[in-house]
């Protein structure tokens, strides 16, 4: 089956892969034997990545539960340390992911995705930037001026040598909301010229861009959103790709 997959990988002309890890994961819970799952999932997840050349693992730090940010911060550097120092052969990377910010979710802000990464202290650890949780969190990027003050605070707290990837994804909710619904491109509260403008400014182009839309009736991510996001960047619409099979 491992083959399977890197041979359609392959035959897909698609550059790059990541993993995304399940949602109850949480490295700043003050429970030890959530933490333990956690971090035993994780490895997992950087196994599975290692034997499917993946290019990283993307999960979200969790919840502090009340314990606060500043209290958990070690205890979170310290589990992602252990999970790299158990499968020290994986190329792929440990990306942490900014949340929308609800309830004592860490990470929703560029400072502390900054103090996390800075606390493990390692190149094997790296940052998705989902647009969608940015917005939520009170990042603006509806104009020009917006972006390059959103992105200058990107580079100033995290650094865009660290940046892995981006999570495309337009708001179902206004800005500061703390909350994590997603839209497709264009049709949210963020709007289409929004992305645009994160194309124009540059900063954000070396890496893959991913989509997490709801897509046409809800069934999923779609060539549509792909082509909008295509459009943005100033490149041509993609037609429907062969399928590829899987035996």
């Amino acid at each position: 089956m491992r083959q399977t997959y890197l041979e359609n990988h392959a035959a897909s002309g698609l550059r790059g892969h990541y993993l995304h890890a399940v949602y109850l994961i949480n490295l700043a819970t003050p429970t030890e034997q959530l933490l333990r799952q956690s971090i035993g999932s994780l490895v997992h997840y950087m196994q599975l990545a290692e034997l499917l050349n993946a290019d990283g693992v993307v999960f979200h730090p969790g919840s502090h539960l009340g314990a606060g940010f500043d209290g958990m911060l070690e205890q979170m550097a310290g589990a992602m340390r252990e999970i790299l120092d158990t499968v020290p052969r994986s190329p792929a990377k440990l990306i942490v992911e900014n949340s929308a910010g609800s309830g004592g979710c860490v990470g929703c802000n560029f400072g502390q995705l900054g103090r996390i990464v800075a606390a493990v202290d390692s190149d094997r650890v790296g940052v998705c930037l989902d647009t969608q949780h940015m917005f939520a969190s009170g990042y603006d990027v509806r104009t020009r001026d917006q972006v390059t003050a959103t992105l200058d605070r990107f580079g100033e707290d995290v650094g865009f040598d660290r940046l892995a990837l981006v999570h495309a994804n337009d708001s179902r909710k206004p800005l500061g909301s703390n909350v994590d619904r997603h839209a497709n491109i264009g049709e949210g509260e963020m709007g289409i010229d929004a992305f645009r403008l994160l194309f124009e400014d540059g900063r954000l182009n070396g890496v893959p861009w991913l989509i997490e839309v709801p897509g046409e009736e809800h069934r999923g991510p779609d060539l549509d959103n792909i082509n909008r996001l295509r459009a943005c960047a100033g490149l041509p619409a993609r037609a429907v790709a062969e399928s590829v099979a899987v035996r």
